[in-house]
């Protein structure tokens, strides 16, 4: 089994935590470097160019608050910004995890953990630092990068699919905030593969909602911006049993898709951010919202679908001349079905 290149960096005080950590991540990354206190992190980052480090909470003895965790979250954020950091604390300490998302961590993971998980995790976070990298945002070690942040907006062509969970709201009154962000972790962790699969990349997430992209080329090759959903379709599908178990609930989603123009570029000072604006995202999104009154998990642009290149296995049909809210002109929207999806 390959390993991925990647540098983990383990800080907790129980050693018994720190070796099944180290045992289990380094059959599948290349380098895990333990700590059993903070006092050493300046020399640690001094060292090293860490991609992910996986801190506990607390380290004093009767220590609950959570403060020396969020310090040391702090630290490494300001020192060595690339590096993706994950909390790991008890059950009880879940409201400090949240803490912690807001204050730039990843991600956290729940102690005693389930090692596929744990892997999961550390694989999802390693992969998001790469994606910063190649969108420029470690800055200090890319002089072009450094250049490209300087360029005014340009326009591009892209794909957009914005997919979102139905009944969020009634969702999360029934789980409450903490089990109800859990899900959230769960289901945006487990559509991540597709995503990938199908060169996709993510945008943003808002709230409940992950905004999709792919520049045309990547997009309509093998038609991946379809496919990527009917993935995220069949891998939710055969999670079922895991949602059931864990939440009582299994999380159903619908999609709305259009392309064209955009201006992208970079903004902000302390945190810089490639964002794309134009007609086009607010058409998605809108796309998107009107999956309830017709009905429907996807839908998709006429304009579209008529750029995919659709085989057999893909099923279009034609929901009519829709007008949306804002525009003046009416948009002609389709939904896409598989053959083997059909009900005989």
């Amino acid at each position: 089994m390959s390993k991925e290149e990647a540098k983990i960096l383990l800080i907790d005080d129980d050693e018994d935590i720190l070796l099944a950590a180290k045992f289990l991540l380094k059959k599948h990354f290349t380098s895990i470097i333990t700590a059993g206190a903070p006092d050493t992190i300046d020399d640690l980052l001094s060292a090293h160019n860490f991609d992910i480090a996986l801190l506990d909470m607390n380290y004093t003895t009767g220590a609950t608050s959570g403060k020396e965790g969020l310090d040391l979250l702090k630290k490494i954020k300001k020192d060595s910004p690339a590096t993706q950091v994950i909390m790991m604390t008890a059950y009880g300490d879940i409201d400090l995890a949240i803490k912690a998302i807001k204050e730039g961590a990843s991600d956290f993971i729940v102690k005693p953990w389930d090692n596929a998980k744990l892997i999961s995790t550390v694989l999802t976070a390693y992969k998001k630092g790469l994606s910063s990298e190649n969108k420029g945002s470690d800055i200090g070690h890319n002089p072009q990068a450094e250049k490209d942040l300087k360029k005014s907006f340009t326009e591009v062509e892209r794909i957009f699919m914005f997919l979102d969970i139905r009944s969020s709201t009634t969702i999360a009154e029934e789980l409450g905030h903490v089990q109800y962000f859990e899900l959230l972790n769960d289901f945006f962790r487990d559509i991540a593969e597709p995503i990938s699969k199908n060169k996709g990349q993510i945008y943003q997430y808002v709230g409940d909602e992950v905004v999709v992209s792919w520049p045309m080329e990547d997009g309509l090759s093998r038609a991946n911006c379809l496919q990527c959903y009917f993935d995220i379709v069949d891998i939710m599908s055969s999670l079922t049993g895991k949602y059931t178990n864990k939440y009582s609930v299994n999380p159903s989603f619908k999609a709305g898709m259009h392309y064209g123009k955009v201006s992208t570029g970079t903004v902000g000072t302390l945190k810089k951010e490639i964002i794309y604006t134009g007609d086009v995202l607010n058409t998605a999104s809108r796309i998107e919202g009107l999956c309830n009154k017709h009905k429907v998990d996807l839908l998709l642009s006429k304009d579209l679908v008529d750029m995919l290149p659709l085989n057999n296995e893909y099923l279009p049909r034609r929901i009519g001349e829709i007008s949306l809210r804002g525009k003046s002109t009416e948009i002609m929207l389709f939904t896409v079905e598989r053959a083997g999806d059909q009900v005989v």
